[in-house]
């Protein structure tokens, strides 16, 4: 069965939130909510510290879901795109946005395909992608960074989050047994990506540099695995991966045990 584009933006506009955790629908459903919620802290914490100030950047959240990251960016940005392909999406990030005090006018909701944008050649300055490639078939990965490319000025930055092929704890079936590369009948699909590979790929237009992973917040989720789901639900474990992102903003470790225990490593990608 091919990729349906049509499909996964069904999927993600209403089965996806069925559990009503709008945290967990665009990061780990299913999780206890610290377990997104320390995930969140870091990847978001890193993303802001990276990017620096914003305030005469155009931006685009692609892939921007229930607004997480487009709720950090709008205060800062001198224009910001949210952009998704689920309309469902697109409906909460605007509440989101709206129960934050941010007024409509400091963001455009746009529907489109994250591999076909329709801005013209060089016209923004920044695009985050984060957590979209690895739900996204091979040749749908490679038009987003050539559309990226395209849409990017000269000296324009990608930030992208992506999943770490060399993971042992990711290999593990158990983790999620979805994340095999084929689009179920619902319309998800996930893959475990090469990122070796697609940095590669990104080298024809991008200069990439890694800013750091989650490798302590990774051991701590995966070890908790190992617990009942009362005690994964606790406070002391909460703690424990509150803490574990704090120390991946820290450390920003990028080799060593990252290479192979971290979940995600986050890279700024700059057009030449």
């Amino acid at each position: 069965m091919s990729y349906d584009p049509r499909r996964a933006a069904s999927y993600w506009s209403g089965p996806r939130h069925e559990r009503g955790d709008e945290l967990g629908a665009v990061l780990s459903l299913g999780e206890p909510p610290s377990v997104n919620q320390a995930y969140d802290a870091w990847e978001t914490g890193l993303l802001l510290s990276s990017l620096g100030p914003l305030e005469s950047s155009t931006v685009l959240d692609l892939g921007a879901g229930v607004g997480r990251v487009s709720e950090r960016l709008a205060p800062g940005a001198g224009r910001l795109l949210c952009a998704d392909i689920a309309p469902g999406m697109l409906d909460r990030l605007g509440r989101r946005l709206a129960a934050a005090g941010i007024p409509t006018e400091a963001y455009d909701r746009v529907r489109h395909r994250a591999d076909r944008l329709p801005y013209r050649n060089g016209a923004l300055d920044v695009v985050v992608c984060l957590g979209l490639l690895e739900h996204l078939p091979d040749e749908a990965r490679s038009a987003v960074l050539q559309e990226a490319a395209r849409v990017l000025r000269p000296g324009g930055r990608l930030a992208l989050v992506l999943n770490n092929s060399r993971s042992r704890f990711l290999e593990d079936p158990k983790d999620n047994p979805h994340r095999v590369g084929v689009q179920r009948e619902n319309g998800y699909f996930c893959a475990l990506l090469d990122e070796r590979s697609l940095l590669r790929e990104a080298a024809a237009w991008f200069d990439a540099s890694s800013l750091g992973s989650n490798v302590f917040y990774s051991m701590q989720r995966h070890a908790a695995r190992h617990l009942s789901d009362e005690d994964r639900a606790s406070a002391a474990v909460g703690a424990f991966l509150a803490a574990a992102a704090r120390w991946d903003l820290a450390l920003r470790a990028r080799e060593g045990l990252a290479a192979v225990a971290a979940d995600h490593h986050l890279y700024l990608l700059r057009r030449r």
